[in-house]
């Protein structure tokens, strides 16, 4: 059986044998027929999921050299009748981590549910199961239920406020999923208050018999999980993509994710293609870009820019974040640098993004904090990439395009458009035109910033000839500030290499 997901094709099949030998002989066929994701025979195929993982995928184990890390601060869940928050470094336990949405908060519900400076001491003495929202005493009640005693939720377990440690914190955020025994996603809920422990889901999942003929999937992954409102947040694909196994609780379905690939509720098996999900699953992300080609790991890391910035952040501010510990660790895997979303070692592709929204605002201000114009992450919403990924770019060498010893901007040559040649907006951009001749098209990355001087030629089609004067340069449309050599990006572009000049001066791109 095949399923569609994200536009590549997972094949299922059923496993029932493989868990027949462990299910069956411990319940009776109405200890594992239950439509409640609350009772005790739901929990029990859970634990029976993740044993199965913990004996078979080896890859799915915590990563050696992660051992010895654990969160600063857990939450302490053993004790039926308190929660402890807890600051002592434990050895040899498991914690399990819950993602999931914040909704909308009023400052009343921060100051009770949030661990502050005022109430951080009293958590550590111990604080009520009944002080929390519904979604918290789910993952409360998930964790206890898969035996184990330790439980990450950020809200609780970092100091919010502005005298919080959010800060420091913030940098432990890939190790916290990387090495949690398992991700709890709180798919269902998009807030606090909506948990994702259901008494009674309809139509039933686990109350299929165990027969082979009943073991077909009949739900969509694809709707469910990734099209989900928990994965419309930003800071979720990271904590998806580093986790090494994830239980997703859907409003329909309840799916096991890890290295080897999905299992649902029935029994079936989703098995990821040779492609973006195969990188997706990777318990020990970003190992897999290793085992594939120059061309398909750009091709994923396009992908992965895209969904990200496509995906909702509360607070704008925290675009070049939120992915920060994902995007390092692909780049110590690739031995490559890496600044504002652009990998050295593709540089020219990923320099070639473009706005892929309407509303083209204004950039970010991000205080004291600062994201130069030539990178995505300098301006919210969707992005796209200009040049085709199969499409094989020369790229300038490294004194024409290339980045500068500061760790801020680019070092480029800046050249200029022809003297005869003119833009001219059209529904979907701007086009070039020398004479009555299209030679090019722009896409600017604000409405209201349309200059035409300046530009970088960033890359240039392989299959084109070297001499021949009507080859594609692709672009970044440049702006001149006063004084001196600095320039600022206003959009991108690409354009017949004749209507542009040959020289250039050497400049600095923010």
């Amino acid at each position: 059986m095949f399923q569609q997901l994200a536009g590549e094709t997972f094949w299922t099949r059923s496993i029932a044998a493989e868990f027949q030998g462990e299910l069956l002989p411990n319940a009776s066929h109405n200890a594992v027929s239950s439509d409640s994701t609350a009772n005790p025979p739901y929990f029990f195929l859970l634990q029976k999921w993740l044993q199965f993982c913990d004996s078979n995928h080896t890859k799915c184990h915590r990563r050696r050299e992660k051992e010895k890390f654990w969160p600063t601060r857990v939450i302490f869940v053993g004790n039926p009748n308190k929660l402890t928050l807890v600051e002592e470094r434990l050895q040899g336990e498991d914690y399990l981590a819950l993602s999931h949405c914040w909704g909308v908060l009023t400052k009343e519900e921060k100051n009770r549910f949030c661990t502050t400076r005022k109430n951080h001491r009293d958590r550590l003495q111990g604080f009520s199961y009944d002080e929390l929202p519904k979604t918290f005493q789910h993952a409360v009640q998930v964790t206890r239920a898969l035996q184990k005693q330790y439980l990450w939720i950020d809200a609780l377990c970092i100091i919010q406020g502005n005298d919080g440690d959010w800060g420091t914190q913030a940098k432990a955020m890939a190790d916290i999923f990387a090495c949690a025994y398992c991700t709890i996603a709180a798919s269902s809920a998009r807030g606090w208050g909506d948990g994702f422990l259901s008494p009674q889901t309809d139509p039933p999942g686990i109350g299929a018999l165990i027969t082979p003929s009943t073991l077909t999937c009949k739900y969509d992954f694809n709707k469910d999980v990734d099209e989900g409102a928990l994965m419309e947040r930003a800071w979720v694909l990271q904590e998806r993509v580093l986790s090494r196994r994830i239980i997703h609780f859907t409003a329909a379905h309840t799916y096991c994710e890890c290295g080897d690939g999905v299992l649902c509720e029935q029994l079936t098996k989703l098995s990821p293609p040779y492609g973006k999900q195969f990188f997706i699953l990777d318990p020990t992300f970003p190992s897999r870009l290793t085992e594939s080609g120059p061309i398909r790991t750009a091709d994923f890391v396009r992908f992965l820019f895209k969904k990200y910035s496509a995906s909702h952040l509360t607070f704008g501010t925290d675009r070049d974040v939120a992915i920060d510990s994902l995007v390092e660790r692909m780049a110590q895997v690739l031995e490559t640098e890496v600044r504002y979303g652009i990998f050295d070692c593709f540089r020219s592709s990923l320099l070639l993004w473009k706005r892929s929204q309407e509303d083209k605002t204004p950039r970010i201000s991000y205080g004291n904090r600062t994201v130069p114009s030539w990178s995505w992450m300098a301006y919210s919403g969707g992005i796209d990439f200009l040049s085709d990924i199969k499409q094989n770019l020369m790229v300038p060498s490294r004194v024409d395009l290339g980045f500068a010893n500061d760790g801020k901007a680019l070092d480029v040559k800046v050249r200029r458009f022809g003297k005869n040649c003119r833009v001219e907006q059209q529904a979907e951009g701007h086009v070039i035109v020398n004479g009555a001749e299209e030679v090019g098209c722009i896409w600017f990355d604000v409405a209201d910033r349309v200059e035409f001087k300046h530009c970088v030629a960033v890359g240039m089609d392989k299959r084109d000839k070297k001499k021949d004067p009507r080859k594609t340069y692709y672009i970044l449309v440049v702006w001149k500030k006063e004084g001196g050599v600095e320039y600022e990006r206003l959009g991108v572009g690409k354009v017949e290499a004749q209507y542009v000049s040959r020289d250039g001066d050497a400049g600095t791109l923010w």
